[in-house]
C-alpha cells in the first residue's frame, strides 16, 4: 500500500488561504484542533493534518478506523452562525462529494444523510462537524489509497476508496489541495446564496431518497423511526414517511436501509 507522502511545500502553496498545521501522528485531528483553539494556537481558516490518525472519532461516539491510505484532516473555519449545526455536515459533505467526483471522474458518487459520502452503497468518506469558540471544525476521513481488504473484517465489504473508483493510486497532496478548494468554494457559496440552493444540489446526489430506512435519534426515548425516505426539506431535515405521516428528522443516524 503506498504511503501517504505529503509534499509540504506544495501544500502550503496550494492550500492558501488555509494555514497548515502538520503532524506526523495524532489521536484525532478534531481533538488536536480543539486543543489548539483552547490554547489560542488555531485561527481560521486553517487545516490540521496528520499522516496517521490512531483514535479518530465519528458521530454519536463511534470510532473512525484509518490506515496509511486514508486522508484524515480537520478544516477550521470561522463559525457560520447563520448556518444551523445540523446543516454544516450537509454543506461540507457536498464539498467532499464534489471533490471526490472530480478526482475520480465518477459522477455516481453520492451522499448519505447526514455525514457520509458513498458510492454503490459503500462508504467513501465520513465527516465529524463540531462548533466551538467561534470556529466550525470539519473533520474529514476520506479513503484515498485504501485497499478495502486491508480493513478490519467487519468493514471490508462496507467501504470503498478513490483509488478503487479511479483504478489507480492518487497523489495525497493533490487530493487535499482539491478537497480544500471545494471546501472553500462550497462554504463561500453558502455565504452568497440561500441554503435551499445547496440543498437542491445535495438532493441530486442523495442516496437515501426512495429507500426504506431506519433512523435512530440520539437521546430519544422513542423507538427508531422506520419508513420511506422522501428526501430533504429546504432546511436540511430528513423526511421519513411512516404510519401515514411525514416525519422531519433534524439529527439522527441511519441504522439500516432497504429498497
Amino acid at each position: 500500500m503506498p504511503q501517504p507522502i505529503f509534499n509540504l511545500t506544495r501544500l502550503r502553496t496550494g492550500l492558501r488561504p488555509f494555514r497548515l498545521h502538520w503532524f506526523t501522528r495524532l489521536r484525532s485531528t478534531n481533538d488536536q484542533a480543539a486543543n489548539m483553539r483552547k490554547r489560542r494556537e488555531l485561527f481560521a481558516p486553517a487545516i490540521v493534518l496528520t499522516a496517521r490518525q490512531t483514535a479518530g472519532r465519528g458521530r454519536a461516539g463511534n470510532t473512525w478506523w484509518s490506515n496509511a491510505g486514508v486522508l484524515t484532516v480537520t478544516f477550521a473555519l470561522a463559525a457560520e452562525e447563520h448556518l444551523a449545526p445540523h446543516q454544516l455536515p450537509l454543506v461540507a459533505g457536498l464539498a467532499v462529494r464534489n471533490a471526490a467526483a472530480e478526482l475520480t471522474g465518477n459522477p455516481a458518487i453520492g451522499l448519505k444523510w447526514p455525514n457520509d459520502v458513498v458510492c454503490g452503497g459503500l462508504k467513501l468518506a465520513g465527516l465529524l462537524c463540531e462548533r466551538l469558540d467561534r470556529l466550525d471544525l470539519i473533520g474529514v476521513g476520506l479513503n484515498v489509497n485504501l485497499n478495502p481488504f486491508e480493513a478490519p473484517p467487519t468493514l471490508r465489504r462496507r467501504i470503498t476508496s478513490l483509488a478503487t473508483l479511479a483504478t489507480a493510486s492518487l497523489d495525497m497532496t493533490q487530493v487535499l489541495v482539491v478537497l480544500a478548494r471545494h471546501m472553500r468554494q462550497t462554504i463561500s457559496r453558502r455565504n452568497h446564496h440561500p441554503f435551499a440552493s445547496l440543498i437542491e444540489e445535495y438532493r441530486n446526489h442523495h442516496a437515501l431518497t426512495g429507500c426504506t430506512v431506519t433512523v435512530a435519534v440520539p437521546g430519544s426515548q422513542s423507538p427508531a423511526l422506520r419508513g420511506r425516505c422522501e428526501g430533504l426539506d429546504d432546511s436540511g431535515r430528513l423526511l421519513i414517511r411512516s404510519g401515514g405521516r411525514l416525519h422531519p428528522v433534524v439529527t439522527g443516524s441511519v441504522c439500516s436501509t432497504g429498497d
